[in-house]
C-alpha cells in the first residue's frame, strides 16, 4: 500500500483517503490501528494517520486520527489542515471552506492561500477548557507551574523560562499517571524568550511532535488566561509558527502552513493486517 505524506508545520501524517473506495473503503477502527503502526515504522519521523471515510452529516468528509502507536486522537490541528489541502488539491471540495467530521465535532477550514502543494489554512478549533490542576506537578523536587485545558482533547500547558533546557522527554511520559488526566494527556511546555512565545509539545500516542496545532491552542488560552498574552497570538514551534485567535462566539481559530510532500510512503504487502 502507498499513501501520500502531508505536514503542518512539521507535524508529519500518511492520509488514506477512503472517501470513495479508495484504500479499500471504510476501515475497522483494528485496521486503522494496524496502519498507523506500520506506516510509522515505515517512516521513523511519522506522526500518525489521517483515515477519511464518508460524512455522516452532510460535511465534506468525516475524519479519523490515529497516532503512530495506533491510537486514536480526539482532534488535531495540524492534521484538519492537511485534510484541507488534499481534498482541494483532489476536487472533493466545493470551496475554500470546508467541514470535517471529528472524534471532538464538527470542525471547518478554510484555505487562505494556495500554491501547488502547499497552503496557509485556517481551522476551527472549537472552544477551549482552562482548569486548576487539583495535584501539582513535581519533577526533580521543583514544582512547576501548570494548568490544564480541554480543546477537544485533554493538555497539560506548563509556564517555563526556556523550554530547550526542560526535560520533555520525562515530563511527558510522567504525566500520563496524572489524577486529572485519566485518559492520558498531551504535554505542553510554553516560554516567552526573544521577543516572542514558544512551544514543545509531548503528544499521546506519539512522543514530542515538531509541532502541535492543539497544543497550540491549548498553549494561548493558558498565558490569555494567566494575562501573559491576548489574543491573537503566535506560537513558534521547532517545525514553524501557528496563529491562534478566539472568534466573538469563543471559539478558536488555528492558522499555519499545510504542505504535501514529493512521493509516496509504502508498506509491504500485508502490513498493518
Amino acid at each position: 500500500m502507498q499513501l501520500p505524506i502531508y505536514s503542518g508545520a512539521g507535524n508529519r501524517f500518511a492520509l488514506l483517503d477512503a472517501l470513495d473506495g479508495q484504500g479499500g473503503g471504510e476501515l475497522d477502527a483494528r485496521r486503522e490501528e494496524d496502519l498507523a503502526r506500520a506506516f510509522a515504522a515505515a517512516a521513523g519521523d511519522l506522526d500518525g494517520l489521517l483515515v477519511l471515510a464518508p460524512p455522516r452529516s452532510g460535511g465534506d468528509t468525516r475524519l479519523a486520527i490515529l497516532n503512530r502507536d495506533g491510537s486514536r486522537a480526539e482532534s488535531c490541528g495540524n492534521g484538519l489542515r492537511c485534510v484541507a489541502l488534499h481534498l482541494v488539491r483532489h476536487g472533493r471540495a466545493a470551496g475554500a471552506t470546508l467541514s470535517i467530521e471529528t472524534d471532538a465535532g464538527p470542525r471547518t477550514a478554510e484555505l487562505l492561500e494556495r500554491g501547488a502543494d502547499a497552503a496557509r489554512v485556517r481551522v476551527g478549533m472549537g472552544a477551549a477548557r482552562v482548569f486548576p490542576l487539583t495535584s501539582p506537578v513535581e519533577h526533580d523536587g521543583r514544582r512547576l507551574e501548570a494548568v490544564g485545558v480541554e480543546v477537544g482533547n485533554p493538555h497539560c500547558v506548563l509556564f517555563v523560562e526556556d523550554e530547550r533546557a526542560e526535560p520533555l522527554e520525562e515530563l511527558g511520559p510522567a504525566l500520563q499517571s496524572h489524577p486529572d488526566f485519566p485518559a492520558g494527556v498531551n504535554v505542553g511546555l510554553v516560554a516567552e524568550r526573544d521577543g516572542g512565545f514558544h512551544l514543545r509539545v509531548w503528544e499521546r500516542g506519539v512522543g514530542e511532535t515538531a509541532a502541535c496545532g492543539s497544543g497550540a491552542c491549548a498553549a494561548a488560552c493558558a498565558l490569555v488566561a494567566a494575562g501573559r498574552a491576548h489574543f491573537p497570538l503566535e506560537l513558534r514551534a521547532p517545525g514553524g509558527a501557528l496563529t491562534v485567535e478566539r472568534d466573538a462566539a469563543g471559539a478558536l481559530l488555528l492558522t499555519g502552513e499545510a504542505r504535501a510532500e514529493a512521493g509516496l510512503l509504502e508498506i509491504e504487502p500485508g502490513c498493518g493486517r
